[in-house]
């Protein structure tokens, strides 16, 4: 699954966000907040001193800036008194800015003169006549502006990035445990109900939600092994009386004679008997395939050699019973899996192709595909299987009705459909058009 689609990785690139908006807001008030107090008490000062020079007699007032100019030059503060035209008598400011309204406000306005400079200035119109103008420099406070908005991109920056660094990893650590989740679940899945979910004792929410999943598969095991030893045990238990009928038959048989009336019931009972055994060895087979690991005894093989192995094996069979069986190897092709249960799941399947096609008919049995994905067909010109049935043509004992007469257990595709789980190969059922046509796909299907 792509990292971005994970979970953690999304709620973290939220907080990143919400963090991020957080701290723009945060910085934002605290540079409205800080800028605000600096210009408060700088326009503070300019109206004090607008006040102060206001209110002193006005025959002195051009002596006392003069003598503010001289004696207290460190004064930041600027003043310039202006007579009615506008021409200035005394002061360190040289001309009335021009856009400066005259009404005791402080105004924020250039000066007039080079350097370039802000000021925040507040000029008003004395009672007789002249114009009285304090200004003062606000560069220093457009720099603190600028370190503010500075001071709050390094802190937000970092901040995001932790955020979605954060995500990211529990987005990786999330992905990588429900990864390992999601290979055992799908063991469970194909059968192995011995396999559990990975719970560190005292973890969190998931390890004990898979603690409970672990207690529920226990119990199913136990449901699973204790249903199918029953059938397992009574195929054991029948298997030896079974045997026994069996030679007891065969002595019976010889001591009445084959062409006397009690040997053709007699022989007709042995065939019963084989086939009773023949299922209960079905039945073990199947039992030993589903719950016994025979992943260890997976070995590369070639594929093609079982096809023609198989299909030389029944040319006597088909052709006794007027049957064409021809076989076709189109590609090579070598997979790892247990040889001898792939050759029975295509004995089978070739078994009972041959079985079910009528005299005349023809069973084709051919390996095609590509070498890493090779697949085994075989198709008939039998009666076929309807589509309503093939999901159950895999199930125990099942026959169709117009293949009761025909001797067998019912379990031969039983067998097959149990090989394919075991390696993961997927099983098709098709019309062949007359016929029918099983496709063994022979590459896991679960990666």
């Amino acid at each position: 699954m792509p990292l971005w689609r994970s979970r953690g990785l999304r709620w973290g690139a939220v907080v990143a966000v919400i963090l991020g908006a957080s701290l723009i807001s945060m910085s934002g008030l605290m540079y409205w907040r800080g800028t605000a107090l600096l210009f408060a008490t700088l326009d503070g000062s300019v109206t004090e001193q607008l006040e102060l020079l206001g209110a002193r007699p006005p025959d002195l007032l051009p002596f006392m800036i003069e003598s503010r100019m001289h004696h207290q030059p460190a004064v930041v503060t600027q003043v310039g008194l202006f007579d009615g035209d506008g021409r200035l008598i005394v002061g360190d400011v040289p001309s009335i800015p021009g856009r400066l309204l005259l009404n005791g406000r402080v105004q924020a306005i250039a000066a007039p003169d080079p350097p370039p400079q802000y000021w925040r200035a507040a000029g008003r119109r004395l009672p007789n006549g002249r114009v009285l103008v304090v200004a003062r420099g606000a560069d220093e406070i457009l720099q603190e502006q600028a370190g503010l908005a500075r001071d709050a991109v390094i802190g937000i920056v970092p901040a995001i990035l932790l955020s979605l660094t954060s995500g990211a990893l529990i987005g990786v650590t999330t992905e990588r445990r429900l990864h390992r989740l999601n290979l055992v679940a799908d063991r469970i899945i194909a059968g192995d109900l011995r396999e559990r979910l990975p719970a560190r004792p005292g973890g969190d929410e998931l390890d004990r939600l898979c603690a409970v999943v672990n207690q529920m598969l226990e119990r199913l095991e136990e449901g699973v092994v204790a249903l199918g030893g029953v059938g397992e045990n009574i195929a054991h238990e029948l298997r030896t009386p079974l045997t026994a009928t069996r030679a007891r038959l065969e002595r019976s048989l010889a001591l009445a004679g084959p062409e006397t009336p009690a040997g053709r019931l007699i022989n007709q009972s042995l065939i019963g008997v084989d086939q009773a055994l023949s299922i209960v060895t079905a039945l073990l087979r199947i039992s030993q395939i589903r719950h016994v690991r025979r992943e260890a005894a997976f070995a590369a093989f070639d594929l093609a050699e079982i096809v023609r192995e198989t299909a030389e094996s029944f040319q006597p069979v088909a052709e006794d019973k007027g049957v064409r069986l021809t076989c076709s190897v189109t590609t090579v092709a070598t997979i790892v899996g247990d040889r001898q249960l792939v050759l029975e799941a295509v004995v089978n399947l070739v078994d009972n192709a041959v079985k079910f096609t009528p005299t005349g008919g023809q069973v084709d049995v051919t390996l095609s595909g590509t070498p890493d994905r090779p697949v085994i067909t075989v198709a008939d010109s039998g009666p076929g299987i309807p589509v309503a049935a093939r999901s159950a043509v895999f199930e125990r004992f099942y026959r169709a009705d117009d293949s009761r007469t025909t001797p067998g257990s019912g379990l031969g595709l039983t067998l097959v459909a149990a090989v394919a789980k075991l390696h993961r190969f997927a099983i098709s059922v098709e019309d062949n058009h007359p016929g029918c046509r099983v496709s063994l796909s022979c590459w896991p299907a679960v990666e």
